[in-house]
């Protein structure tokens, strides 16, 4: 009986540690409109809103895990971005974002990853460090629009205060190609690059690929 208070300590310590919620998941979000970023061009960090919350145009939401959806709520809450939701019988769905709603040939899309998953933005559960890209999509006879990407390039003769990049574009299955003939938006100045590449030295912010028809990809910006 002498080891009894010991037991019940060890128990009840269990009992916290299964009663404690899970750690908050962070990921990684932007929104693309079809002429305008309208969250998130470095793709920042934000904690997907779980429980139960209102949007600020369409019907009350409930989620018990961190999900797309989840996310475009967080970015809304930072950047005071609108965006609407309409209830259909497979759950709710993303109707209007900003100033731009859906069409028969366009509407609001979803990727992690790169991939587009085959269900509702409010069933697809997230993990740590995911890439949530929400994009307005216009879809014609071969799907909607691939994704730009940027990718880090080493120099073949490294040399100091040098960074290049390979525009890359991304399909609906995640599938990546360099994507070549784009323009790469250097801080205020547009370069165009057959070869899909660029390399930049000197005094330079940001940089993303564009191309027309594509989405464009995130902006990087210039190491400190």
């Amino acid at each position: 009986m002498r080891h009894r208070p010991l037991v019940l300590l060890g128990v009840s310590l269990l009992a916290l540690a299964l009663a404690a919620p899970a750690l908050a998941v962070r990921v990684h979000v932007r929104v693309e409109g079809a002429r305008a970023t309208l969250f998130g061009p470095t793709e920042p960090f934000v904690t997907p809103v779980t429980g139960a919350w209102a949007p600020p145009a369409g019907a009350a939401v409930a989620l018990d895990a961190a999900t797309p959806l989840g996310a475009l709520e967080a970015a809304s809450r930072r950047g005071e971005l609108f965006y609407r939701l309409e209830s259909f019988s497979f759950g709710p769905y993303v109707a209007q974002i900003g100033r731009l709603s859906g069409t028969e040939t366009t509407g609001w899309v979803y990727k992690v990853n790169g991939v587009s998953p085959p269900v509702g933005a409010h069933a697809h559960e997230l993990r740590e460090g995911d890439h949530v890209l929400w994009y307005h999509a216009t879809f014609g006879a071969a799907g909607g629009p691939r994704t730009l990407a940027l990718q880090r390039r080493t120099p073949v003769r490294s040399r100091r205060g040098v960074r290049c990049f390979r525009a890359l574009s991304v399909d609906d299955n995640g599938r990546r190609a360099v994507e070549r003939d784009v323009v790469f938006r250097v801080d205020d100045r547009a370069v165009r690059s057959r070869s899909g590449r660029i390399c930049l030295r000197g005094h330079w912010h940001a940089v993303r690929a564009t191309k027309p028809g594509f989405v464009r990809s995130r902006v990087a910006t210039a190491p400190r």
